[in-house]
């Protein structure tokens, strides 16, 4: 059977034959039946107790290891769907193609599109601690969730008391050698400008800005890495500087940093020759300012025939373009002396709709009172160009406990296995155990990941030793919860 594997010379085998097994099953958000399914019959196979809601969420146990039946007994945790994103020659369909991976040494990724490694890695850790006959353990429960990436709703609907354990280990936050002791509190914000229009006079073109990298706010933001809606307004900006680009719409739609964007605009004076030499200019100075973080930008002007005769008249598309051009983004506070990022703010998403343009950002603060002066800043900005807060939406994050004893133990067992401490810091990501720590409030939470970068884009790659180590982490210290 290793002839339809891939990876076959890493170890433990399993972990890899599980993590390929999953990858050949569509598991877009919304999509994960198939995988649900597949975790039942694992489950069925090897006679463990299993439980399925109707989301599609699977919960297995796994009972202990002879002698250790009485100890309390540990959850594992993670999401069984991921993110489906591809490059624009890819014509992966994430409804019914499997992933195409592809090892590169170290590093696996998958030919254009996301990898899956964000949630995949945890959904093969656990199931090869489930079938891991040899496994000293205490009662074990693995939970794998749904839905995750549209917020959370697969934990947020599933039946918590099914599960037994109040201690828990999240394989979906941190990395190897990083560990989390809790999450930032999370600001959502949907703003609208109001819009008048025109009728469009001018030639008009389609202005893409693409080839960044994006990423999730957590791990980009420390990076430096820019924004593809800012950008493209900045173009705009110097645009408008020379000639009269007016908006006729702007999209982009994501759940991380945007790393493209595009922007119709009606040219109503000036030369389209200056206009490419802008851009060209203005690629060439980004590139050079942002090169350690995203020196593959792309600025491109393509002539197009819009879907509207109708484009924003001189105020309105001139105030949208200043609005977005010096719309806050980015670190607001570090830690002194430390790269961490404890609060900051991203606008991720923007759309044009008959009314209005819409922008969808996010503020992710450790401190509520720097959320919340953030908060005031970033409203306070768009009121004054004449948008309106339509939605704010808090998603309070699952605060740090001094004591914790299974992460003194994961901690203990980082040191005995690698000789070194782990970092433990706050994440800023959201992760399904922010909803069952709000939902058990005595639950003892840590979590961890394998090193995967760049997830929720084509550029999402794993590094195998680190998922490797993740899994001896793991296998040692259920071994160490039967010592205590």
């Amino acid at each position: 059977m290793t002839d339809r594997y891939l990876i076959t010379d890493r170890e433990p085998q399993a972990l890899y034959q599980f993590f390929e097994d999953i990858s050949r099953i569509p598991r877009v958000t919304g999509n994960e039946k198939e995988v649900s399914g597949y975790i039942v019959e694992f489950a069925k196979k090897r006679g463990l107790w299993y439980y399925q809601d109707h989301m599609y969420n699977v919960l297995v146990r796994k009972d202990a290891s002879k002698g250790f039946e009485a100890l309390p007994p540990i959850l594992l945790e993670g999401h069984l769907d991921m993110v489906g994103a591809k490059e624009e020659w890819s014509s992966h369909d994430f409804n019914k193609d499997p992933i195409e991976l592809v090892a590169e040494g170290n590093i696996l990724r998958a030919n254009g599109t996301t990898l899956g490694a964000d949630n995949g890695c945890a959904v093969a850790v656990m199931l090869t601690l489930l079938n891991h006959d040899g496994l000293v353990h205490p009662p074990l429960e693995c939970l794998f969730t749904t839905q995750e990436e549209t917020g959370m709703d697969g934990m947020k609907g599933f039946d918590i008391n099914q599960i037994r354990s109040r201690r828990v280990i999240g394989l979906d936050a941190g990395e190897e050698g990083v560990f989390r002791m809790g999450t930032t509190t999370k600001i959502e914000m949907t703003s609208a400008l109001p819009v008048n229009r025109e009728t469009i006079s001018g030639n008009t073109y389609e202005i893409v800005v693409d080839g960044l990298r994006g990423g999730s706010q957590g791990e980009s933001i420390p990076k430096e890495r820019i924004c593809a809606i800012k950008m493209t307004f900045r173009v705009l900006h110097f645009l408008n500087k020379e000639m009269d680009a007016r908006v006729v719409s702007a999209e982009r739609l994501g759940s991380g940093i945007a790393e493209s964007c595009r922007a119709v605009i009606s040219l109503e004076s000036g030369d389209e020759c200056r206009m490419r030499e802008i851009l060209n200019q203005q690629q060439d100075l980004i590139r050079r300012e942002y090169r350690e973080c995203d020196p593959d930008i792309r600025i491109r002007a393509f002539s197009v025939t819009p879907q509207t005769n109708l484009m924003l008249t001189k105020e309105c598309s001139d105030n949208l373009i200043h609005s977005i051009y010096l719309v806050p983004y980015g670190a607001r506070n570090r830690k002194p002396f430390h790269h961490e990022v404890s609060c900051s703010v991203a606008v991720k998403k923007i759309y044009t709709q008959d009314d209005a343009i819409r922008i969808y950002s996010v503020i992710s603060s450790e401190e509520k009172e720097q959320g919340d002066a953030l908060k005031e800043e970033m409203r306070t900005y768009l009121i004054l160009r004449d948008w309106k807060v339509e939605q704010e939406e808090f998603d309070y994050g699952w605060d740090w406990e001094e004591h914790s004893p299974i992460r003194d133990v994961m901690v203990r067992t980082y040191c005995e296995l690698f000789g070194t401490e782990p970092v433990v810091n706050i994440s800023h990501g959201g992760n399904d155990c922010v909803i069952l720590k709000q939902r058990i409030p005595d639950m003892d939470v840590v979590t961890t990941a394998a090193t995967y970068r760049d997830c929720h884009t084509p550029n999402e790659h794993l590094y195998m030793d680190s998922f490797e180590k993740v899994y001896a982490l793991l296998e040692r210290t259920l071994y160490n919860l039967t010592k205590i």
